[in-house]
């Protein structure tokens, strides 16, 4: 059974899986149970699984067809044996100690979570910095139920997210996670971790934060390849903050909402360059850009009281006057300087794979 049930969600990470799985298995807390859900790979990375599987009687390995991760990592909570929930992606990996440091604190503290913080990496060990240097990480500290909706909560109403809205990095007490996802139903990938942590925190009671960088996590992904799902995502996120603001933050209406417009605003922005990773011409991208320019919620955050000082005036007013050629640009722009920015990462993470 073990204390703690670790899941990993999979999809085509045969380069990455065998870093992972080993750091999983060479932990010194013992009394856990991995569960790798391969999430209808089209790779080796099923192979990678039941190789280990073979050698461990702690593997539990599920195969499933491609659902994409909220139904992934559900699959893996599903099966789980244990109190004890901990998510870690298949590109990164652990510290040796983390399962133990963040179950003898959890346990020890009566918490229904427990967080540390990461390192962000290229290829197999070229740190980079710590990801997170917020306020939340600076001491470490036992926040109750109160303290979390106060404190904790609202930081997911703000641009940059000052509190880990990843659900890797964290262990979770399992009844938590039991019938949760409420948010997950209108979201289709984008933000999932966030509205998934989002709910957990409304429920959770106390939860502990520590210094420790314990996780690994390999930059890239997801952001370098086309979301065609992504500003329903933006905009269903948006309603779901705005529905929480309004029945828990009524003193601090204003403030949060603030916060959420700014939040889209620059969603908007980013996704303008995600377009031109699909396959998809000038005319069609610029049809998509004046179908979203003019959604409701981006109207109502562009007139939110404080939210148009954060961006430039060219910005602002290219939304307020519909300019679908000059959001193009934008667009088309942070994408070029994406792609060199990618081309440099690539090579670097080509010099420390190993």
């Amino acid at each position: 059974m073990g204390r703690v049930s670790v899941i990993v969600p999979i999809y085509n990470a045969e380069k990455t899986l065998d870093k992972c799985i080993r750091s999983i298995l060479k932990q010194t807390f013992g009394d856990f149970e991995l569960i790798l859900v391969n999430d209808g790979s089209t790779d080796n990375s099923l192979s990678v699984c039941e190789k280990y599987k073979q050698k461990d009687s702690r593997i539990l390995v599920i195969d499933k067809k491609n659902e994409g991760s909220i139904a992934t990592r559900r699959k893996g909570v599903e099966c789980s044996n244990s109190n004890n929930i901990m998510f870690v992606d298949a590109d990164d990996w652990i510290d040796k100690q983390m399962i133990e440091t963040l179950y003898n604190e959890l346990i020890s503290n009566n918490l229904d979570i427990v967080v540390c913080n990461s390192f962000d990496v290229f290829g197999n060990g070229h740190i980079i910095k710590r990801k997170y240097d917020s306020y939340f990480f600076n001491r470490e500290k036992i926040y109750n139920n109160e303290e979390i909706k106060r404190e904790i909560v609202p930081s997911y109403f703000h641009y940059g997210n000052a509190f880990p809205a990843s659900l890797w990095g964290k262990l979770y007490r399992k009844e938590l996670l039991i019938d949760g996802g409420r948010f997950l139903e209108r979201i289709h990938f984008f933000g999932d971790d966030l509205f998934y942590n989002l709910e957990i925190l409304m429920k959770a009671k106390r939860v502990k934060i520590i210094e420790a960088p314990l996780y690994y996590y390999r930059m890239g992904g997801f952001t370098n390849s086309y979301m065609p799902y992504y500003f329903d995502d933006v905009f269903n996120g948006y309603q779901i903050q705005k529905e929480i603001i309004n029945e828990y933050y009524l003193e601090t209406k204003q403030e949060q909402y603030n916060g959420i417009s700014i939040m889209l605003l620059y969603l908007f922005r980013n996704g303008l360059y995600n377009f031109f990773y699909g396959n998809l011409d000038e005319t069609n991208i610029k049809s998509l850009i004046g179908e979203y320019v003019s959604n409701r919620n981006v109207i109502e955050s562009l007139n939110n009281v404080g939210s148009q000082e954060n961006f430039s005036i060219d910005y602002i007013n290219a939304i307020r006057n519909q300019d679908i050629d000059f959001l193009y640009s934008i667009g088309e722009n942070m994408f070029k300087r994406k792609r060199t920015k990618r081309a440099i990462k690539s090579f670097l993470t080509k010099l420390s794979f190993v």
